[in-house]
């Protein structure tokens, strides 16, 4: 048992929570409120994924406080990652560049791909908003909560105070 907090654990811990919130909120929206997400929306969660696994393994008691501070240093560029993702997302929401996941100009169909399109679950077009908050898309809170978790995280990991075990 420790006997003097942890800061670094805790530090690791909060990346870890945050991660985990981002995630509810992304599952929550789509299957609580059935606002099913398009390819875009699936590569921002993933690296909340891997801030997730990475965060899971720096918190077990074996890891020394370096390692950990490497760790916060990959998590910072996950939390940016995903908001460069979110970035583009929105450039697309907005139309400002092209996407493969969002269709553009005259499409054609034939009876057949109607057909074939009718049998298998859609997925919706990433220039497609389903939903905004005062206006602004998820895909903005995405990048706002990304790049101000990547600003923690990077902070965090060049505080040397916590980083130094009791």
């Amino acid at each position: 048992m420790f006997t003097k907090t942890r800061t670094d654990f805790i530090a690791i811990f909060a990346a870890f929570l945050s991660a985990f919130a981002a995630l509810g909120t992304a599952w929550t929206a789509q299957y609580g409120f059935d606002l099913f997400p398009c390819e875009l929306c699936l590569y921002q969660r993933l690296p909340y994924i891997g801030i997730l696994a990475l965060s899971s393994a720096s918190l077990t008691p074996f890891v020394d406080s370096e390692p950990r501070r490497l760790a916060m240093g990959v998590i910072a560029l996950l939390f940016l990652t995903t908001a460069a993702v979110a970035g583009y997302h929105i450039g697309v929401e907005q139309g400002w560049w092209d996407s493969s996941c969002a269709p553009t100009g005259n499409q054609s169909f034939s009876i057949d791909d109607i057909q074939s399109a009718l049998q298998k679950p859609g997925t919706p077009a990433c220039n497609d908003v389903p939903f905004t908050l005062f206006g602004l898309s998820m895909a903005v809170y995405n990048m706002i909560t990304g790049m101000a978790l990547s600003g923690l995280a990077f902070w965090a990991t060049r505080k040397t105070s916590l980083w130094n075990t009791p």
